[in-house]
């Protein structure tokens, strides 16, 4: 999984700053979402793709920048993706709001 001698030092690095930033990291995610537990789920995301990405990164970028940007960019993705669900197509208007609007334009 490691790709060089230096990949051991960039997670050890990583899980040092993980440890430190995970309650402001929290915060600005719930933030975001509006709530806390999908804020943590964001804050796991975050850590879970950095893991990831930091063995395939030939320099190790600046990590908290880094993390907020990693965090910040889920949180939208799953921003998105909620209105895209709640935004549903409007089949057929029902008949009694039909009615209901004619009769108010009469009043």
């Amino acid at each position: 999984m490691s790709t060089g001698p230096a990949a051991p030092a960039k997670h050890a690095e990583l899980l040092a700053l993980a440890t430190e930033l995970r309650p402001e990291l929290h915060r600005y995610s719930a933030r975001l979402m509006g709530s806390v537990i999908e804020g943590e789920d964001v804050v796991q995301d975050t850590f879970a793709r950095a893991f990831a990405a930091l063995d395939e990164l030939k320099e190790a970028p600046p990590l908290r920048p880094w993390l907020f940007r990693i965090a910040h960019n889920r949180a939208m993705d799953l921003l998105r993706g909620r209105a895209i669900r709640a935004a549903e197509p409007i089949d057929e208007v029902p008949r009694s709001s039909i009615r209901t609007a004619r009769i108010l334009r009469s009043c």
